[in-house]
């Protein structure tokens, strides 16, 4: 069941990130930036549902207690960037002409994944430390009833 939430989370975060994207595409760029999209919009959309699960699925790797946490993220990232490369250049979100528009799409690839992968980071840290401050009021809840 966990991996079919996953599934479903991840199909919601590439659709979203889709929507959003197109969205600040046309208010900056005006028709012209949906012509592509529209032109070939359910390869667009499967393509962003595709990197939508890539980027979720991989977060599995954070169960495994033997690798550190850095080890953890970079196996995390490499899926997911690397997912996401191949989608992009199969799809031409990025232009496989140019070197220098292949590096600034990285560029900004690597800083959506780390930007998004820190939000998810400290959410779940407020949430560690709500649930362990709720473990510890029961704790002395306990205790002191024993008294």
């Amino acid at each position: 069941m966990h991996f079919i939430k996953n599934v479903a989370f991840g199909i919601s975060m590439g659709c979203t990130v889709f929507v959003v994207i197109n969205l600040f595409g046309y208010w900056i760029f005006g028709d012209n930036f949906l012509e592509a999209v529209i032109a070939d919009f359910i390869h667009q959309v499967l393509g962003s549902i595709i990197v939508g699960i890539a980027c979720v699925l991989p977060s599995s790797i954070y169960k495994v207690e033997r690798l550190t946490f850095l080890q953890q993220t970079a196996i995390h990232f490499t899926i997911s960037i690397g997912i996401f490369l191949v989608v992009a250049l199969l799809l031409n979100w990025i232009p496989a002409s140019s070197r220098g528009t292949i590096l600034l799409m990285l560029f900004f690839s690597i800083l959506l994944f780390t930007i998004t992968w820190l939000l998810f980071y400290l959410y779940n840290q407020i949430e560690a430390k709500k649930m362990n401050r709720k473990i510890n009021e029961l704790i002395n809840k306990h205790h002191n009833n024993l008294k």
